[in-house]
């Protein structure tokens, strides 16, 4: 069992420019002191291990690819990244990342924000899911 968690869903559609954040929506559940939502990031604080799991339904503006990349604090986390093709624009697609990141403070003062950033094609997102949990 985890020390804390956080669920994240939006659905409603958003239009998201190339290199912009994905809006992770509302909190739908969440229990404990280490995961919280702050706009479009999710805020962790606490020294542990946090597996993180999202899947996002994006419709590109246009034929190509697409890519959505986990970032911690303005960096992008190697591997925490999934890229779709489609031949149509407006065509849905769904891309998941599943990742774990390590929190070295043990403090808050300096909580480490998530974000997930959209690459390649602009996009409608029209579904976010976001599950954070500190192991």
């Amino acid at each position: 069992m985890s020390k804390s968690a956080i669920y994240t869903a939006n659905i409603s559609a958003q239009d998201v420019a190339v290199n912009g954040v994905i809006n992770p929506g509302t909190v739908i559940r969440r229990f404990g002191p280490n995961v919280a939502l702050s706009g479009n990031s999710i805020q962790i604080c606490g020294q542990g291990y946090y597996d993180i799991d999202a899947s996002v339904t994006v419709a590109p503006t246009a034929a190509g690819n697409v890519t959505i990349t986990m970032y911690k604090d303005g960096v992008a986390i190697p591997g925490a990244t999934a890229t779709g093709s489609t031949s149509t624009e407006n065509n849905p697609i769904n891309l998941s990342i599943s990742s774990m990141i390590r929190e070295f403070c043990e403090c808050c003062t300096g909580s480490s924000v998530l974000t997930f950033v959209l690459t390649g094609t602009a996009s409608s997102v029209s579904n976010v899911s976001i599950v954070v949990e500190k192991l």
